[in-house]
């Protein structure tokens, strides 16, 4: 096996919780990635589907994968697991139902390079499902529902390391995501870019959006 004795440009944090049918799709989109300076960490929230042996030849044989599993502690406190073990000069997100396209990490770091002052970006993102499912519990007051092209979609989250740590990562709270840009914007530069390269699978049955959003319809 290669070891790699560089730091890489980019940390991709993947979380997984019995995603075996589709974390493969989600990390062949990251391998085909036009920009290749990356590292993977992939933490499994938990898992019992025996995903670990089923990622083996993933992560035997590629230098770039790091694994780490704990008991189920839910997706904010797992990424923030994930970015403690981080190496890259940037960080970004991608959830294990999802994927990317060719250029979508080679568009960020074109995107930082021109824009040096700029600390983190988000995106709105090409999203699959039915038109009904889009509608998610606002942030601002859960018993209403937001389309999810005027939310804060956490995995589009691409930004300088720093950032992350000096504001501790995620907390644990419904809708981290936007949580976590309302602070950031206290005391970095945070930019949305118009950009359709993350592809975001809402036809998830056990997704948490989907569960709480059936909860508020009950309400209604």
């Amino acid at each position: 096996m290669l070891v790699n004795l560089t730091k890489p440009q980019i940390s991709i944090v993947l979380t997984v919780y019995n995603r075996k049918r589709t974390i493969y799709r989600a990390l062949e989109s990251i391998l085909n990635q036009s920009f290749t300076d990356y590292e993977i960490i992939i933490v499994d929230d938990g898992s019992s589907d025996n995903l670990h042996n089923k990622l083996l030849r993933f992560i035997k044989y590629d230098y770039r994968i790091k694994f780490v599993a704990h008991t189920n502690r839910k997706t904010p406190l797992s990424l923030n697991t994930g970015m403690k073990l981080s190496d890259g000069k940037y960080i970004t997100f991608l959830d294990s139902d999802d994927e990317y396209e060719k250029n979508h990490l080679s568009e960020r770091i074109m995107y930082f390079n021109k824009h040096r002052n700029v600390d983190l970006i988000h995106s709105n993102a090409v999203i699959i499902g039915r038109e009904k499912d889009m509608f998610v519990p606002d942030a601002r007051n859960t018993n209403k529902l937001i389309h999810l092209k005027d939310c804060v979609l956490g995995a589009t989250l691409f930004g300088k390391k720093d950032v992350f740590f000096k504001l501790n990562g995620f907390r644990n709270v419904y809708s981290y995501d936007s949580d976590f840009v309302k602070r950031a914007e206290k005391s970095f530069r945070v930019t949305k870019i118009e950009s359709s390269s993350y592809i975001y699978y809402r036809n998830s049955k056990d997704s948490i959006l989907t569960n709480l959003k059936m909860a508020v319809n009950e309400k209604l």
